[in-house]
């Protein structure tokens, strides 16, 4: 966890208090010394999941690129050797 003193910015939100019980329960449960420490922990844990479903989609993008390009050449080697023939 990065030192306190590195934290210069405020976040706001508000919240229901149904929506408040369930956060302080929450960090009762996973034992966060606080709600800023359980809100930073759940965005944090948000953002590198967003990364890593980035990094997912471009390797499927590539992976499905990579299948057309063998379609295509094959599709390219099978018209040369017809136009050969």
């Amino acid at each position: 966890m990065a030192n306190f003193r590195n934290r210069t910015k405020v976040v706001y939100f508000r919240v229901s208090d149904a929506e408040f019980q369930q956060f302080q329960d929450l960090c009762r449960h996973r034992g966060a010394r606080n709600m800023s420490d359980l809100v930073r922990s759940a965005v944090q844990m948000m953002a590198r999941q967003s990364e890593n479903s980035f990094e997912l989609n471009v390797t499927e993008r590539l992976r499905q690129l990579e299948n057309s390009i063998e379609k295509l050449s094959r599709a390219m080697e099978q018209g040369s050797r017809e136009q050969q023939a």
